[in-house]
């Protein structure tokens, strides 16, 4: 019986050796959700009729449980088209962290409001985030967002109030860099065993 070549068995031992981290990489890659009930608030909401374009700009700011020691504090701004006929909203969204603008939260924001001229008279509208980014912290974070926003033209403070909740997951370190290593132990370990045997030859 003749022994396997040596390249042969390396990539059999390696293979052998990768299985447990394929088995491994979805629980690496995959953070814990976040469940994040918010209010939001501002006073910047600009809405030109005669193109259907707009924003806000305000804050998000989470309401902790009792075991959340450092609640989610966002700056909002969105930008969005406003169909009147359809009285549908579809648009851009970024919350940054007010104590860190290098981690932000980003995606779309879509809405629907039943209110004949919400942005003259005010009403309400209900809002569907999908988080589809993240930069900083929140770096390949994904998950959706869902928010009833009331709109008053006439407040004086803040001519919106927000009320709604985030769920989101932000990836832990991937797993490819450790099967990278792994791999490199692999073949560090596979050319110390086969020097004794160059020697004895």
């Amino acid at each position: 019986m003749h022994p396997l070549p040596a390249i042969t068995r390396f990539l059999r031992t390696a293979t052998l050796a990768a299985l447990p981290w394929f088995a491994l990489a979805p629980a690496a890659q995959a953070g814990p959700l976040v469940f994040a009930p918010f209010a939001g608030s501002g006073n910047a909401v600009l809405f030109d009729a005669s193109t259907g374009e707009g924003g806000w700009v305000g804050s998000v700011v989470q309401t902790p449980d009792p075991g959340v020691a450092v609640p989610l504090d966002f700056v909002s701004v969105v930008s969005f088209q406003f169909d009147a006929l359809t009285r549908m909203l579809s648009g851009q969204f970024e919350f940054t962290r007010s104590t860190d603008l290098g981690a932000t939260l980003f995606g779309q924001v879509t809405g629907s409001t039943t209110d004949a001229d919400l942005f003259n008279l005010g009403g309400q509208l209900a809002l569907d985030y999908t988080i589809r980014g993240g930069t900083g912290d929140f770096a390949g974070a994904n998950g959706f967002g869902l928010s009833f926003l009331t709109y008053d033209p006439a407040g004086t403070l803040d001519n919106y109030l927000e009320d709604g909740l985030l769920v989101f997951a932000v990836p832990e370190p991937g797993s490819l860099p450790l099967l990278a290593g792994a791999l490199g132990l692999l073949v560090v370990l596979q050319r110390r065993r086969e020097a004794p045997q160059r020697l004895q030859r």
